[in-house]
């Protein structure tokens, strides 16, 4: 593992293009800092008049943008050697400014909510500049009927920290306190079995290898089950009595509300996907047919059919293999992302204290930056496809709008970097030069479809049947959950896997489940994405113009009606349906590959 000092430069991302030098990051800083002061002064006076309520927009997002600007830097400094102490300085200071900014700016929503919609009306009619903000103070009035007076909603939100207590200890006790003893691994070896490399051996070739993993996982979490549901069912409670609160039907509707999703989209979902599990045991039975098994255990689900390819990149042929992947695109997406990458956009190489995984960051003034830990694999160029998907995203969403404007939810968050890695996938597969390769990259793209469109969705289904039982008065004691669960497993499933018992402990290591209805969004990322490139690939017309318009979007529409833009209706079937229909084609693809 190299140091940071080692790594060359033209292979760090250029900070410089954010501020020259931490000296100047600090007199910003301090600038920023001495004008928090200012809110104290346009809370008193912000709705005396349609200037006042200007003024106070305007110092908002123009003082937001420093402090973005600020912890970007600092973010992203921190990232590339969490163990500097400089970068740790800066980190704490940036955060505390964080918090600050978001104290001072705290009183925007409810004091506005105090403005009689009419008058609101003619604030706007008698200032232009007001008008640059009528769509987010129409959202705003939108909480109207869910805000709570400004000193109940003061204290609703001195507890915010409390609302994340039973996700808090969940972590803890899942990460810190939690042993799950020893295998063998492949090599005769002991080796500690955790929650992380779980994965690793659940995957391996000897069967026997992941069932043991599998029994010994289980088996711990079910020696905390109980408590694992007492967490879970003391969050939904929390969740349960703040939506009664703040005067929605459920707590679903609350967490669906900003996306602008209903109840009702949320369970067509599920039932547009639970309508198609014959294409899922379809792609089951193909696999127990490829690794030649008898039965299909629960634990067998994750072996790969065909094993990656072995080919090694330089990041070079990385960066040059995306590119050509995405020409389908035109030459204005690829001559921005190629100079984006000319640019030092990218931090490409593993170090010493660097963050892992990767990420794409910046915010409304800078560049788009992505972080890499390249190592050369398949899976890194995919990796560095998916990033530049958001990095482009983030690029002409903060081209084309204002700073209010300038950003998108996670609703539609995973969309464009979605779009990218199935064009790159369909880039390989046209360019593969052996049956060996094409197999690999099918089987990544049925495992794709797998994993983010059905598994998520059962999960989202498992989330709407434990919170309606909270509201019906149920207690979600273990022995509920595991049967609720399992029950599900039978659905999802069918008679094509045999479902070890131990698969009914599986929620009680989920940690999605504490984000209150999240899990589907992945779900409606790769199925916009399958639809969004299927129209592309078939020559649709107005197919690239409607994808680039919905990446120019930002926030001035919301999240359903801005993937209307890129001709994805959430309200109806049709992208779900479309999108099982492609993971069905693919699966006969890869068998009639298989078979010739």
């Amino acid at each position: 593992m190299m140091l940071r000092n080692e790594i060359a430069e033209q292979d760090k991302w250029n900070l410089s293009s954010i501020y020259e030098s931490v000296q100047e990051w600090e007199l910003n800083f301090q600038s920023v800092q001495e004008n928090l002061t200012i809110f104290s002064d346009l809370e008193e006076k912000m709705l005396n008049s349609s200037e006042d309520l200007y003024q106070t927009l305007k110092n908002i997002f123009q003082i937001g943008e420093q402090v973005n600007r600020i912890y970007t830097f600092a973010s992203l400094k921190y990232s590339e050697d969490t163990t500097n102490q400089e970068s740790k300085r800066l980190i704490g200071l940036a955060q505390n400014l964080l918090t600050a900014y978001s104290e001072a700016t705290a009183f925007f929503d409810t004091t506005l909510l105090e403005l009689q919609p009419e008058v609101l009306e003619t604030f706007l009619q008698e200032h232009k500049g007001l008008q640059e903000y009528e769509i987010l103070l129409r959202n705003i009035y939108r909480y109207q009927p869910h805000t709570l007076p400004k000193s109940e909603e003061k204290l609703l939100a001195m507890f915010q920290k409390e609302r994340e207590t039973a996700s808090d200890v969940y972590q803890t006790l899942t990460d810190s306190d939690m042993k799950f003893g020893n295998i063998t691994d492949e090599n005769g070896n002991s080796v500690e079995l955790t929650d992380t490399n779980y994965m690793l051996y659940i995957r391996s070739e000897n069967r026997q290898i992941r069932k043991s993993a599998f029994q010994q996982l289980y088996a711990s979490y079910k020696q905390y089950q109980n408590t694992i549901a007492g967490l879970y069912s003391g969050q939904l409670e929390v969740e349960k009595t703040v939506a009664k609160v703040k005067k929605f039907h459920s707590a679903l509707e609350m967490s669906l509300f900003a996306d602008y999703v209903t109840p009702e989209i949320y369970n067509n979902i599920i039932n547009s996907i639970s309508g198609h599990l014959d294409v899922l045991f379809k792609y089951y039975q193909l696999k127990k047919k490829v690794l030649k098994l008898d039965e299909l255990h629960i634990y067998d689900i994750y072996v790969p059919m065909i094993s990656g390819s072995q080919k090694k990149y330089s990041y070079q042929e990385a960066v040059q293999e995306v590119l050509s992947a995405v020409k389908i695109f035109g030459n204005e997406y690829v001559e921005i992302l190629k100079k984006g990458y000319a640019d030092r956009w990218v931090d490409v190489y593993p170090n010493k204290g660097k963050t892992g995984g990767a990420f794409s960051g910046g915010c409304a003034t800078t560049n788009p930056f992505i972080l890499l830990n390249f190592l050369g694999l398949d899976e890194d160029v995919s990796t560095l496809a998916h990033e530049s998907g958001h990095s482009m995203h983030s690029y002409f969403t903060r081209k084309y709008n204002p700073l209010q404007y300038a950003d998108y939810t996670i609703f539609v968050a995973e969309v464009p970097s979605t779009v990218n890695e199935l064009v790159l996938a369909y880039y390989k597969l046209e360019h593969s030069e052996s049956k060996e390769e094409k197999l690999a990259v099918l089987n990544h793209l049925m495992e794709l479809y797998k994993g983010t469109i059905y598994r998520q969705i059962m999960f989202a289904e498992f989330e709407k049947i434990t919170h309606e039982l909270s509201e019906q008065g149920e207690i979600l004691t273990a022995d509920l959950l595991n049967e609720k669960y399992y029950a599900l497993n039978q659905k999802y499933f069918g008679n094509e896997v045999i479902l070890d018992k131990e698969i009914a402990l599986e929620w009680a290591r989920i940690p999605h489940f504490y984000y209150n209805f999240y899990v589907y969004k992945y779900a409606i990322g790769l199925t916009a994405a399958s639809h969004i490139v299927k129209r592309i690939r078939n020559h649709e017309p107005n197919a690239l113009e409607d994808y680039f318009a919905f990446l120019k979007t930002g926030s001035k529409k919301n999240p359903v009606e801005s993937l209307k833009i890129a001709g994805v209706d959430m309200t109806k079937t049709d992208a779900f349906d479309s999108a099982v229909e492609i993971f069905s084609e693919l699966i006969d693809e890869f068998e009639k590959i298989y078979q010739d």
